[in-house]
């Protein structure tokens, strides 16, 4: 671990020597943690955006409203969950995982295989967030979504989603961190 202070360009130099003849493949990756959330997404090969909507319903039909940091759910609400990803060019076995703001709890019980929009993957159901993983990921845009409902009164921030290339981690992406607020009654 770097402190913060510590960090510059300097501390990014590495050095591969290979005394032998024939190929060599060589990869480093920064991992960082921070208290700060990220306020915009970032990626290259990839990207993934999340979006949260407040899911009513009107006359039998579903009335989604954007949320904002300003906005306040109710304990009951149901929230939809957008991811928004791209890949530039097709990739291998991609994970998404969406961390789950800790005060709100998935409809979706059981993970399972899923297919849409020429998709498939692998939803996984966990108690911190939901993983998303795709064997293939054809180039191109794709929308995932999925519900939870708000259980518990509080703020509460959740980190970014992050799509990552499972076997090169170099390849990236991670969303804007969130901070959601759950008022009291329904």
């Amino acid at each position: 671990m770097v402190p913060a202070a510590q960090v510059g360009p300097s501390s990014a130099d590495i050095t591969v020597d290979k005394a032998t003849k024939g190929f060599l493949f060589a990869s480093a990756t920064w991992h960082f943690s921070t208290d700060q959330l990220p306020e915009e997404a970032h990626g290259d090969l990839f990207t993934v955006k999340r979006r949260y909507f407040k899911r009513d319903t009107r006359c039998k039909e579903a009335v989604l409203r954007p949320l904002d940091e300003a906005a306040a759910l109710g304990l009951g609400d149901e929230v939809e969950v957008e991811l928004a990803i791209s890949a530039k060019h097709e990739a291998e076995y991609v994970h998404l995982r969406d961390p789950r703001p800790a005060g709100l709890e998935p409809e979706a019980q059981v993970s399972r295989y899923k297919w849409n929009l020429g998709l498939a993957w692998y939803e996984e159901i966990r108690d911190s967030g939901t993983n998303f993983f795709f064997e293939r990921l054809p180039a191109g845009q794709y929308t995932l979504r999925y519900r939870m409902r708000a259980a518990m009164a509080g703020a509460f921030r959740t980190s970014p989603a992050t799509l990552e290339s499972m076997y090169a981690p170099e390849f990236t992406a991670y969303s804007a961190g969130d901070l959601l607020k759950v008022g009291g009654k329904p």
